[in-house]
């Protein structure tokens, strides 16, 4: 199978670890490619790609850098079926989960075909201005609206299958998947869901303005409305804190399941629970 790299180079130790995956890769005269900056750094001209190539002749990709890098190079590869590997050279490391000392027998196992594949759901997200579809965006974690700091608590007005559910004050809303749930969403009080066994979306308010307020979850097939109401100062929606639109009073996000997914490769030796365990120092 070829191989393709991605490479946070803002991390001096995402550098050495694709050094030892290059070596690995040449050693056993494997094909690969590397994304075409980190290829120059690396002296690897010759296999530099950009993401259109590697979208074309990768059959897995691998990720190296923390959940940022997974998350921003994630959004070229939906909907195309081929896997990708997370290696972690950042902090937590939930999608990176594979950690750097690992990297060798990650390679051999999936070498010798011994992995799984999993699919992971992601939200759709439209956003509409005066009944125009403005934008519209994918998103693996979460789409968070959030105001600015100096601004007052937003009034927001929460909609599934065109219900009115919950009208209330606070500084925000996160809608996630269970890839997302211990991300941002965990942060703000939101319950951790499987993201191999389930799909499902989360809501989950940022510090509400309500005693009796709590996280939802809901099923993936339902779609979300919601409209944000705020003191003239600037609200944010962000799909993957990677893109950020500008709400003002009157515009309306909708969000849903969405028709795409993204495969990630995980090796059989552990389970999400292993990973949460190990992540969260929990035992």
């Amino acid at each position: 199978m070829k191989a393709a790299l991605i490479v946070n180079l803002d991390k001096k130790e995402a550098f050495t670890v694709a050094e030892r995956a290059v070596e690995w890769f040449e050693k056993r005269d494997k094909e690969f490619l590397i994304e075409k900056r980190a290829a120059y750094q690396l002296g690897q001209k010759k296999r530099g790609a950009d993401y259109q190539q590697i979208k074309r002749e990768a059959d897995y990709i691998i990720i190296i850098g923390g959940d940022g890098t997974f998350l921003h190079s994630s959004h070229h590869f939906i909907g195309s079926e081929i896997p990708l590997l997370g290696i972690n050279v950042g902090h937590l490391g939930f999608l990176t989960d594979v950690e750097t000392d690992e990297l060798i027998k990650a390679l051999e196992m999936i070498d010798n075909n011994n992995y799984n594949i999993e699919k992971r759901m992601m939200l759709q997200t439209e956003h509409y201005r005066s009944e125009e579809k403005i934008n519209s965006s994918y998103a693996l974690n979460d789409y968070v609206i959030n105001r600015d700091p100096d601004s007052q608590m937003l009034k927001i007005e929460l909609y599934i299958n065109n219900e009115l559910v919950n009208n209330f004050r606070g500084d925000g809303l996160i809608i996630a998947t269970p890839t997302g749930s211990t991300a941002y969403s965990l942060s703000a009080g939101g319950p951790i869901i499987n993201p191999r066994q389930i799909k499902a979306i989360l809501i989950t308010p940022i510090c509400p303005h309500n005693l009796h307020l709590r996280p939802m979850v809901i099923s993936a097939e339902e779609r979300i409305r919601i409209k944000v109401d705020s003191d003239g100062r600037s609200v944010k929606g962000c799909a993957d804190g990677r893109q950020k639109n500008e709400i003002i009073p009157g515009d309306e996000i909708y969000i849903s399941g969405a028709d795409q997914e993204l495969s990630i490769i995980k090796l059989p030796d552990r389970t999400f629970y292993t990973t949460v365990k190990e992540k969260m120092h929990l035992a």
